[in-house]
């Protein structure tokens, strides 16, 4: 069996602890570029035999109470015995300070874990005092809110060798980042009867049929995208399946399968520079924090693009 580098070690480990983990994510935590890393893990899957799997947490419970119990004199073993074998309650654990014992319980709903609370807790023998709190969300380690995708992305931005590297690294972001189940980026002036419009494209999660139509309708037709582009403003579609905007192309959606489509336009100060589009399979609703963070990408893309306005050749 062949040794691993250290590279392949670190790639590895990091997919074992969370095989949802980007691509992105794992060449900002190993310090390679993306492309160096999507190469190792290919080669690691086809030559090495590694298998990225699925795992699925079960579902947390609807109510979750953590109670905080300060027992009478000499009840501390009782007191914890006796709450740790109601069926409600997952653990109770023995601690030193103010509190002698912390009880985490689960329960079907709001109105059981208070029943539970003044049963149990409240009236029940050797408790001399207790304070509870609901658990709104429980934050693990594979969990736990990501670096900043952001300012990565603008780092990593700075070492790109090409508009095409450079778009292919906005949509590992964007998917990554935002949520979106598949993104386009394009770039080129915002006069869509221009033969040179998008000058390159990149995208993710979309059919090429798609693409090349979308393209050809936008220059023939002057459709959404272009639009964005020329009014500097973003649009959101909750379902472009039924959207007047998408009607000229409703039979592309509709063979797509996307529901919900966010357009953003990408500038540099105030020069036009191109398009981000999000789409999402269902519907979502309009969020003020998606579309900050979306125009946020963008514009950390424009920022980096007059490096290659050169490049005009179609990708």
């Amino acid at each position: 069996m062949r040794e691993f580098d250290a590279l392949d070690t670190k790639i590895f480990g990091l997919l074992a602890e969370n095989g949802r983990m980007s691509n992105l994510e794992v060449a900002a935590q190993v310090g390679v570029s993306e492309k160096t890393v999507r190469q190792r893990i290919r080669r690691l899957i086809e030559r090495d035999g590694m298998r990225v799997v699925a795992t699925m947490d079960l579902e947390a419970p609807p109510s979750r109470l953590i109670v905080l119990v300060r027992v009478e004199s000499g009840q501390r073993f009782v007191v914890a015995d006796r709450l740790a074998s109601l069926p409600q309650v997952d653990a109770v654990h023995l601690t030193t300070g103010a509190y002698e014992l912390i009880v985490l319980a689960s329960f079907e709903s709001d109105s059981d874990a208070l029943e539970f609370y003044v049963r149990h807790v409240e009236q029940g023998p050797g408790i001399a005092e207790s304070l509870s709190t609901h658990v709104v969300e429980t934050i693990t380690r594979g969990t736990a809110t990501r670096p900043d995708l952001f300012a990565q992305f603008d780092k990593q931005a700075s070492n790109v060798g090409s508009m095409s590297e450079l778009l292919d690294l906005a949509c590992d972001v964007a998917t990554a980042s935002l949520g979106a189940d598949r993104v386009h980026v394009a770039t080129g002036p915002a006069d869509p009867t221009l033969s040179a419009w998008p000058a390159t494209m990149r995208w993710r999660g979309l059919s090429s049929r798609y693409v090349e139509e979308i393209r050809i309708k936008g220059q023939a037709e002057g459709v959404i995208l272009p639009n964005i582009v020329k009014h500097n403003q973003h649009v959101f579609v909750a379902d472009a399946q039924t959207d007047p905007l998408f009607h000229s192309v409703t039979d592309l959606v509709l063979s797509e399968g996307f529901h919900s489509w966010l357009g953003m336009p990408v500038r540099t100060g105030d020069t036009r520079r191109g398009t981000l589009c999000l789409y999402w399979n269902d519907i979502i609703t309009y969020r003020e924090d998606l579309v900050r963070q979306a125009q946020q990408l963008a514009d950390t893309l424009g920022k980096h693009l007059p490096r290659y306005s050169s490049e005009s050749s179609p990708a």
